[in-house]
């Protein structure tokens, strides 16, 4: 069994100069009959115990309704700073967006741009995509370090490679001229290692998994249903960092709180610092 086997943080609490980065698909909130395992009121509970008990600096997620978005806010408490925005050209709908421990790291600058060849026109679509696809950053001030970072959080095409690999290498842009060290959290709707993986790696924003000196955890498949997670299956959420961060552990967060999957999808960590001079 690949599951961990009892309850513990995954990650939890960090300390300066490292920075916890965790990314999670929500699993947007669907109508699903009561003890559901897909079921949001079945798994909101789990979802606000992983997060809040992991502790990350900061949290990127996707597939976040409005409703999900106030209950997962509410459940973690006003410590963390919740950036998020729904990928329809007015911000509505389905999200992605950060979370920021606020006791870390001060927000400093918000952005988003769409997935397309329009960037800046909101809900704007290319290359074949299903829907509008979109990236939400924020600017970050790291009280601890007095660095600044920019940390980045998406979802990518889920029917188009096309489209994976272009938003990928609009990615890499958006990383490049801010000329800031970044943090790319994601579900790429593809494996790791990928084109749209090594289209990111390219542009100096490489995977951490292959990075950290101490993996917490197998590398299992990160779409695991509501089932108990495979090793042969691929990882499709990661989270990526530029070439001057030094990593020090990941993890695959395979828990349960309370005996309930959070999501359909499975937890991604990094640990990762920047330094002072960054």
């Amino acid at each position: 069994m690949l599951r961990q086997a009892d309850d513990r943080p995954t990650i939890g609490p960090v300390s300066p100069p490292d920075l916890h980065c965790m990314t999670l698909n929500l699993r947007r909130q669907v109508p699903r009959p009561a003890g559901h395992p897909d079921a949001w009121e079945h798994r909101r509970d789990a979802v606000v115990a992983l997060v809040a008990s992991e502790q990350p600096t900061v949290l990127a997620v996707q597939e976040a309704l409005r409703p999900q978005a106030v209950d997962l806010a509410t459940g973690i408490g006003e410590r963390w700073e919740a950036v998020l925005l729904g990928r329809d050209r007015h911000g509505d709908g389905e999200a992605v967006g950060v979370l920021v421990d606020t006791e870390r790291c001060t927000v400093v600058e918000r952005r988003s741009w769409a997935l397309s060849r329009r960037p800046l026109r909101p809900g704007s679509r290319a290359w074949a995509t299903a829907f509008p696809r979109h990236v939400v950053g924020v600017v970050l001030d790291d009280h601890a370090t007095g660095g600044r970072f920019l940390a980045l959080a998406t979802h990518l095409d889920v029917v188009s490679p096309w489209a994976r690999l272009r938003s990928a290498q609009l990615l890499g842009r958006i990383v490049a001229e801010s000329g800031l060290p970044a943090v790319v959290m994601a579900d790429f709707n593809a494996a790791a290692g990928s084109a749209p993986w090594r289209a990111l790696a390219d542009a100096g924003v490489p995977d951490t998994w292959g990075r950290a000196s101490r993996p917490e955890t197998s590398e299992v498949g990160t779409y695991a249903a509501y089932r108990e997670p495979r090793a042969d299956r691929p990882r499709i959420d990661g989270v990526l960092a530029t070439e001057d961060a030094v990593v020090s552990r990941v993890a695959v967060s395979t828990r349960r709180p309370g005996g309930v999957w959070p999501s359909d999808h499975l937890a991604v960590h990094a640990v990762l610092s920047f330094g002072t001079s960054a």
